[in-house]
């Protein structure tokens, strides 16, 4: 079950990499939400309110890019990176922007007012897997959303209308999550409603534009890239005692309160470099 380059390089973590748990039936399942901000004013014309940081990117910069380092179990699925415009367990208006189905598929997901819900998709296999999830050319009349794994891009797919990142819809997305999302009749996806990923999540990074194919591939090889960038999260810098997941970029967008309240995930942790072998439930604690 090779994958190389071995995940999160050192360039972008450390030496000692900790591993987040997405969902274990014995002790989760655990997942987070993005820091949030209030937009009283919508250039692109939909609704206003309170949105989770992706979103807040994409309203003053017209774009925003979303990479995540994870690993796929046996019999992987769940969503990785997603949005809904209420708190779990409460969903209205959602989107799964990253999710693995039921036929093994890793799949890239948007929604809009002209083109409803659309997705494209990859087949993944178990391991180690860096994907990224983008929208740009944002208005008030559509935006393009692009997808990457491990440093190949996958495809794209122009939206008509306001996109959901940008409030389409109304409760607007309130919430951007890590680790979990509400996707009950997009393709194939693995569950009715609620879907927690079941694997491990050990980076994750905002920026304020799209990344180039020069820079995902980049960023896949290890080289930390920082223009543009607004957040980001290793997994070396959470803190399972408090919950507190730190920003490293600087700009203290900290993550400190998980979906399921008063309860913080373990963290397993390995020496570099890790390779795909062993279940983090018997690595030490960092």
């Amino acid at each position: 079950m090779s994958n190389q380059p071995p995940y999160l390089p050192t360039a972008l973590g450390a030496s000692e990499t900790t591993l987040l748990l997405g969902n274990n039936p014995s002790s989760g399942p655990y997942a987070w939400y993005m820091p949030q901000c209030t937009i009283s004013n919508n250039p692109y014309g939909g609704t206003t309110g309170t949105y989770g940081l992706a979103s807040c990117i994409a309203f003053q910069y017209g774009a925003v890019s979303v990479v995540v380092w994870f690993y796929v179990p046996p019999n992987g699925q769940g969503v990785i990176i997603g949005n809904d415009g209420m708190l779990y367990p409460n969903s209205n208006n959602y989107v799964p922007a990253i999710y693995i189905d039921s036929t093994d598929s890793l799949r890239f997901g948007e929604w809009s007012t002209g083109s409803t819900d659309q997705t494209f998709s990859t087949p993944i296999r178990p391991g180690w897997h860096m994907a990224v999830w983008a929208e740009g050319s944002i208005s008030s009349t559509g935006a393009i959303v692009y997808g990457y794994l491990d440093g190949n891009f996958v495809g794209s797919m122009q939206l008509n209308g306001i996109t959901y990142t940008v409030g389409g819809a109304s409760p607007p997305p309130s919430y951007w999550y890590i680790g979990v999302g509400y996707g009950g009749g997009w393709p194939n996806y693995p569950t009715s409603g609620w879907a927690f990923f079941n694997g491990n999540i050990a980076y994750v990074a905002l920026y304020n534009r799209v990344l180039t194919t020069s820079d995902v591939l980049a960023i896949y090889q290890g080289v930390r890239i920082t223009s543009g960038l607004v957040a980001e999260y290793i997994g070396n810098n959470y803190n399972p005692s408090t919950g507190v997941w730190t920003d490293s970029s600087g700009n203290n967008y900290n993550i400190t309160t998980t979906v399921v309240a008063g309860q913080y995930p373990p963290r397993g942790c390995t020496l570099w470099p890790v390779g795909d072998s062993g279940n983090w439930i018997n690595w030490p604690s960092c």
